[in-house]
Parts: C-alpha cells; sequence; structure tokens
C-alpha cells in the first residue's frame, strides 16, 4: 500500500489539508476558512469546513475523518471557538456536528407580492462607487462576521464583489444598492436558481443588510426584475424588525436550523469568555462572578452557586444556538435554568456570501 502523507496548503484565505500519496496525487482534502464573528460587540471565532472529498477508490477508509480531526485541532490552535461545517451527513454527525441555530425561511410567491405598498426605495446595480456605502452598511449590522474592505473586492469581476459562490443554487449572485433620495439604505444579494432548480422560476436573497424597510420596498421589484414566482428570504429570529415587517404583511414562514450547516463546539469555556459583556448585559455583575462554565474533553459544565448542569458534545450546541431537530430540555425550575434562558441561544449570522 502506497504511503499517505498529510499536507497543508494555502490558497488566499482557504486552507487545504490534504492527504496525498507519494507521487504528490491528492486522494482526501477539507477546506479551512477561519471567521471572526460580532455578536452585539462580542467577537468569538469560527472555522468554516468546506469542499470535503475523497478520490472514490480510497472512500472508506477514514481519510475524511482524519482530516477533518486535523481541522478541528488546527482551529483550537488559532483561537477558533467553534466549527461551521457546510454540510449535513453521517461523517460531521459521528464528529459531533448538529444542526443549530434557527432561523425563518419565508416563501413569498408572486401573489403575496400584490398587497405590498409601493415604497421610496430605488434598487439598482451594485457599482465600485458604491463600495464604502456597502462596507459601512454592513458594519452597522449587530450580527455578522468580521469583513474588511478587501473581502468586499473581487478583482476579476467587480460587478460581483466576493469571489465565492454560496450553496443555495450553485450560481453566481447579483448584488443591489437600494438607494432612497441619492442615499444607500441598505444593499441585497439575490441568487436565481440554476435551470433544475423551479427552471428559473425562484430565487433567494442570499444576503442582505441595513433598512428592512427599504428591502421590503425592494420586494416586488425583485419579482419583475426576475420574472419569478417564488422568492426565498431566511430572517433570524433575532431581527424583531424584519420578521414583523414581513408578518405584518401576512407572510407565512418556516422555522428551521442553519440550513445546509452543521456546527460543533471546539472551545465552550474560551467562548463564553469572549461573551462576558453579553452576560453581564443581561445578568448583571454580580450574577456573572457566580457563574462559571468548564470543558474537560466531552463533558461541558454550567453552574451557578450550588447548581450545576452538564451537556455532551451535542447538546452544548442546542444550549448555546438553540436548535429546532433537537430542542434542549434542561429542568424547569431553578435559577440556573433562569439564567440559561436569559443569555441563551445567542445569535448566529447567516453565511450568506461567507459560504463556503
Amino acid at each position: 500500500m502506497e504511503n499517505i502523507v498529510e499536507k497543508i496548503r494555502r490558497h488566499g484565505e482557504v486552507i487545504w489539508l490534504t492527504l496525498d500519496l507519494e507521487s504528490g496525487q491528492t486522494v482526501s482534502r477539507v477546506g479551512l476558512w477561519k471567521r471572526d464573528v460580532y455578536v452585539y460587540g462580542c467577537k468569538f471565532r469560527v472555522g468554516c469546513i468546506g469542499g470535503v472529498w475523497t478520490k472514490e477508490e480510497y472512500r472508506g477508509r477514514g481519510y475524511a475523518t482524519r482530516l477533518l480531526e486535523s481541522a478541528i485541532k488546527l482551529t483550537w490552535e488559532d483561537g477558533g471557538d467553534i466549527l461551521l461545517v457546510s454540510g449535513d451527513r453521517g461523517l460531521y454527525r459521528r464528529l459531533n456536528c448538529v444542526a443549530a441555530a434557527p432561523y425563518y425561511l419565508f416563501k413569498i410567491s408572486k401573489a403575496d407580492v400584490e398587497n405590498f405598498p409601493i415604497g421610496m426605495v430605488e434598487p439598482r446595480e451594485y457599482c465600485d462607487g458604491d463600495l464604502s456605502d456597502l462596507v459601512e452598511i454592513y458594519q452597522m449590522e449587530p450580527v455578522r462576521y468580521f469583513r474588511t474592505i478587501e473581502h468586499f473586492e473581487n478583482d476579476m469581476d467587480k460587478r460581483h464583489w466576493w469571489p465565492l459562490w454560496p450553496g443555495w443554487f450553485y450560481v453566481k449572485p447579483n448584488t443591489y444598492m437600494l438607494r432612497c433620495k441619492s442615499q444607500n439604505l441598505a444593499y441585497i444579494v439575490v441568487q436565481p436558481s440554476a435551470q433544475k432548480y423551479s427552471k428559473g422560476k425562484t430565487v433567494a436573497i442570499c444576503e442582505y443588510a441595513g433598512s428592512r424597510s427599504a428591502i421590503v420596498e425592494a420586494i416586488p421589484w425583485i419579482f419583475q426584475k426576475y420574472g419569478i414566482e417564488k422568492l426565498l428570504v431566511w430572517v433570524s429570529p433575532f431581527d424583531l424588525e424584519f420578521k414583523y415587517l414581513l408578518d405584518k404583511m401576512g407572510l407565512k414562514s418556516e422555522v428551521e436550523d442553519l440550513p445546509g450547516h452543521t456546527i460543533k463546539m471546539v472551545d465552550f469555556q474560551r467562548l463564553c469568555e469572549r461573551l462576558q459583556p453579553y452576560f453581564e448585559a443581561h445578568l448583571g455583575f454580580r450574577n456573572l462572578k457566580l457563574l462559571n462554565f468548564r470543558q474537560e474533553s466531552n463533558v461541558f459544565t454550567v453552574e451557578f452557586q450550588s447548581q450545576r448542569f452538564q451537556f455532551d458534545s451535542r447538546m452544548i450546541v442546542r444550549l448555546v444556538f438553540g436548535s429546532v431537530e433537537e430542542p434542549l430540555k434542561i429542568p424547569e425550575n431553578g435559577e440556573l435554568t433562569k439564567i440559561l434562558k436569559k443569555v441563551f441561544p445567542i445569535p448566529f449570522p447567516w453565511p450568506g456570501l461567507e459560504a463556503f
């Protein structure tokens, strides 16, 4: 049997972990992309996993598992707190990656938009001169990924300011600025569906930022622009304004965990240390001083005074980010229960253009 060598290669911001034959041929690979996330001013680090692949004749030997374990270790060594995996399959589940972070999915029909108000917003295609406004609009989001101005630039195609395509329809998205009286109020990234998906009659808003009212006003324009029958919009439960505006229009939604992704806890204790300002705002300084978080192997402990709860690798993710698939069950009574319900779940940003 040929010797297998594990290697690390870097391509831009992506780290590729590979298993190569002595001849140099790659037989398995995993992509890792590290990202900082802001949640109401608190910053923590996420390792984003994608591009997991093993050559057909080498499958079933545990190569992808080996690379994923290396990626988890690399994420922890680089200060990563959680792992966001693009995909949901047995391989990831065996490594304690679970579905979590609920979102509302609005499926808006052509008939729905007949009742939408006529607003003052003027959508237009993004151009280079909009870059500063776009960055500023994104920076005002309370739950977001950290992005520099370089993250919004794409030298290959200035019309589309991100080189990677989100995974909803696997086609290139289009970016539009929403203006009113010469001021950019918001932006939306619209992704048309490929022919095999509803024959081009469905599009998705795969990212948005800025004025939610402006986005709602732009929805009829999207239907007219693309000649579609259905628009998909995912809204965080923490985005109360956007959900309120869509509910107000009589739109129905369904709730699901972050679609197409699974999450793994990498360093619970470090994550909670980084969330201290968020916890203090909800609990006050005195209660926070009495609250302790620990991680020992695959046992995660939360203590408050004489009370203690312990969770396994799967349930700790569902505690921190929430879950539709398997809601967390904890005792109904007690001070620790009240505290956990105050601080968890925390918001998680929609991957959008960060999708691997």
